[in-house]
Formats: structure tokens, sequence, C-alpha cells
């Protein structure tokens, strides 16, 4: 069967060139070197949410510490979803030829290529795809209790990516039981059973530390959303995107058999597509989140007649083609280009790391602080030195709130490093006395403050108090058993 495409395959190993290459010009994302740190400070869970991808990069820290390497798990996802697709399709009847061209139709689409600029939800997709094929194996064949397990297993380690993967484990076990009634009890239990083990690890974990996932989820990343039509707006232009228009139109031509896949399906997609349109009336839905349901919506293309099939294969390669070609023009411009760009100074730290850490180098302290967590998280590992977030109150990247005491800095001198020009004012309470510096790295200035005399208890008053109020204020009714940052500060 794979004889026949040689062609298709000539244009999937092109688009994986150009991945490849993208991988190599790409400079290290803020968010990828936040979840690096994870890495390198192992633990049972995170701030912003569960530890599976920082989990994965530790493991694979064993081979290499370089960040290309680690993009490689992208890459290896990309095929994993793609072999889900496939065997999904062949194992609810759908002709191979059919299921083979479903799967190169994910491969070829731009869903695809920006895959690796999503860290964390990789995971989730990985985890979460061969979870749900296991899932179904057990359902389907005679070796249940192997699969069930393994679906266990992968669900599990899915919810562990993120919580995302709730939604996708209520609609397999609606459809489970919808369908297979009686005979899916058992498989059922097996892989509940399984699955609660990692939840009870995640609530072990947010009960002796502060609920930290449960309130920034739930709580801190929703605080002061409103309505905006924009964003629904936005939502339904993403769900066309990741289709592709021409996609969608031959879906919306295409009559749908109501066979065992169209009902799975019609079970995992109208409840998230239901969900996250509620959600986008007062948030804004990322690519990110469809990113665990791609296989599923890819499936969709399994009922189009091979004709058509092929004929949007190559309006997607078309399609990432494009993006592939912006992509790389872009990364391989001199960033001299952008000189007038508002953003310069980010452009510089992200693409000549190296430059900022000898410029570093000349402060002698042992800590240098910083406003922002993809800058420190950056700075960290390139500088293979502490760089920690200070004078911040985002409700985003606080894993630092665990990892470092404020109190240990009382009354000493600290440097603080900034991409953008500090304000003296937020110095003048907190320091005893400070003196602001600057230096240039390829036309890009960056400031820098020597605080003397570092005044906690002021500092307290104007970041902590915010902080405790509005990141770790846990409601009554959720029992506490530790709380690094009460203990700390406020007992």
């Amino acid at each position: 069967m794979i004889n026949i495409y040689k062609k298709e395959i000539r244009v999937l190993g092109a688009i994986l060139a150009l991945k490849l290459l993208i991988l190599l010009l790409l400079p290290l994302t803020g968010d990828e070197a936040y979840f690096i740190k994870w890495a390198d400070n192992l633990s049972m869970g995170y701030y912003d949410h569960p530890p599976m991808v920082g989990w994965v990069i530790y493991l694979m820290s064993f081979v290499t510490n370089s960040h290309l390497f680690f993009r490689l798990f992208a890459v290896a996802t990309t095929f994993v979803a793609a072999f889900v697709i496939y065997k999904i399709a062949l194992l609810y009847g759908v002709e191979e030829k059919k299921a083979l061209l479903s799967s190169f139709i994910f491969l070829a689409s731009p869903a695809d290529l920006l895959l690796i600029l999503m860290t964390n939800d990789v995971a989730l997709l990985f985890f979460s795809s061969l979870g749900t094929l296991f899932l179904l194996y057990s359902l389907e064949k005679k070796e249940w209790l192997r699969y069930a397990f393994l679906a266990g297993i992968f669900l599990g380690s899915a919810f562990l990516s993120k919580y995302f993967a709730v939604f996708l484990m209520l609609s397999l076990l609606l459809f489970s039981i919808a369908l297979y009634k009686t005979r899916a009890l058992k498989t059922v239990l097996v892989v509940s059973a399984i699955v609660s083990l990692f939840i009870a690890q995640n609530l072990y974990f947010n009960y002796n530390s502060c609920w930290n996932n449960i309130l920034f989820n739930f709580f801190v990343r929703t605080n002061g959303n409103s309505y905006n039509i924009g964003s629904v707006l936005g939502y339904f232009g993403l769900i066309l995107y990741i289709l592709t228009p021409w996609g969608a139109y031959y879906l919306f031509k295409t009559e749908f058999e109501k066979r065992t896949l169209f009902k799975l399906l019609f079970s995992i997609l109208s409840i998230v597509f239901f969900i996250f349109l509620i959600v986008s009336l007062k948030n804004h839905i990322g690519l990110h989140w469809f990113l665990i349901f791609v296989p599923y919506l890819f499936l969709l293309f399994s009922y189009l007649k091979s004709e058509k099939q092929l004929k949007l294969f190559r309006y997607n390669a078309y399609f990432t083609f494009a993006h592939a070609a912006i992509f790389i023009v872009a990364l391989a411009l001199p960033t001299s280009l952008l000189k007038e760009h508002k953003k310069y100074s980010d452009i510089v730290m992200y693409t000549q790391p190296e430059a900022l850490c000898s410029e570093l180098e000349k402060f002698n302290d042992e800590r240098i602080f910083t406003n922002s967590y993809s800058a420190a998280a950056l700075l960290s590992h390139y500088c293979q030195r502490d760089v920690t977030v200070l004078f911040n109150n985002s409700k985003y990247g606080r894993f630092d709130d665990k990892l470092f005491d404020v109190r240990t800095i009382a009354g000493k001198e600290i440097t603080l490093f900034h991409k953008r020009e500090i304000n003296s004012k937020e110095l003048q309470n907190v320091c005893s006395s400070f003196e602001l510096n600057s230096f240039e790295v390829d036309g890009a200035t960056f400031y820098s403050a020597k605080c003397v005399g570092f005044d906690y208890d002021e500092y307290k008053k104007s970041y902590l108090d915010f902080q405790n109020e509005n990141f770790y204020n846990i409601p009554s009714w959720l029992p506490v058993g530790a709380c690094y940052f009460k203990e700390r500060y406020y007992q």
C-alpha cells in the first residue's frame, strides 16, 4: 500500500525536512526554557500544570541537555498522532487506503507543523492519543486486559500532562458505556482504577503545595475575564484554520455514515466543541487547546472519497509549505534588520543569550534577579547560574515562588536585570539605595540595577501580600496539608 503513494511520501519527507530545519533555526523559547527549569528541579508537580512535560524532559536529559534533542519529542509525537489516526480508522472498518490518506492529510497540515511550538501540549497529545487507541482496542479485541492496562497508564499520563485530558476521558467513558454497554464495564473499571492512581498523585501534590494547579487553572487564570465577541469569533476561526477552508468545505459536502467511528468522533468532538464555545465567551481559545483533539478532527477526513483525500492532501501540503517558507525566512533574517522593532531587546535575548550571559558574568552576585519568568528560565539555562524572578505580580510562571525564599536576601545587596528600562519607583521603598545602569548587546539596550540593603518588609507589603491574596488564596473548603508560601511568609 505504501508503495502506491511514493509521491505523497516524498512530499511528507520534504515537510519533515523543513520542520527539522525550523527546529534548528528556532531559538529556545521562554516556555521551553521554563519547562527545562522544571526538569532541572524535578518535582511531583509544578505551579502551572501537572508535571509530565518536566518528567519527559528530565528523562531525555540523560541523553543530552540540548533543547534541540528535547524538540525531537514533538517530531515523534506527530508520527504517533498520525499512527493513531490510521489505526483507529482501520479498527472501525475504514478502507486501508482511506485510513492511510487520513494520516497523510494530518502530516501535511499546518497543525502538524505548528505542533513543535506547543511544548506542554505535545506530551498531552502523545499520551492521550495512545491512551485512546489502547482503550478502543480493549473494547474491540480479545486481549482486553492488556490493552485496558496500557490505556490506563497512557490516559493517566495524559492527565498528568494537562487537565484538558479530563474532557477526552469523559467523552470516551460516555462512548464506551453507550455503545458497548455491559461489555465495556470490565475495561472501564480497569482503566478507571489505574487513572485514579494518577489523579491521586496529583491531588497529593496539590494538598501539600498550596493547591497550585487547582488555584491557577480554575481561579487565577480566569479571574477578571469578561465577555468578548472577538474570542468567540476567534474560536470558530481556529476550527476553520485547523481543518483548513477547503477541508471544511469537503466535510460540509460529505455524507457521514452513522457507524461506530462516527459515534466515537461525535462523542468526543461535540462535547469539547460545546465546552470550548462556553469558555470562549470569556477566554481566548488558543491553538494549543485543540491539540489533544486533533487526531479526531482529522479522522473526519476518512469519510471523504479517495480522490478528495488526495486533493486535500495536496492543498494542505501547499499551505504547509507556505507556512514553512514564512517561518524559515523570518528565522534566517539578520536580527539587525529589526533594530527599530519595539521588542528588539527580546529578539536579541532569545537569539543571542550567550552574549547576555557574558555580560551577566560581570556581576559577581550569587543570584541575579529579573521580573520575567521566561527571561529567568532562559538565562538560567544558558548562563548555568541562578536567575530568579523578583518584582513580579503576574499570575503566570510562578515556579520561582517555591524555589526561592525572599527572606534570605533581607538586608543584602542584589542585582536586577531587565529587558526594559527599570522603574526607579519600584526600588525606592525596597532598597536603601540603588544604582541604575545599562549595557548594549548588538544594538539592543538592557538594564541593570544594584539594590543595596534590600528591605524585605517593604517588599512583602508591595508584592508578597498581593501574591498571597491573588495566587495563594485557598478556598476554606479545601483541606491543606502544607503550603510553602504561607508557611514562609505568613506563619
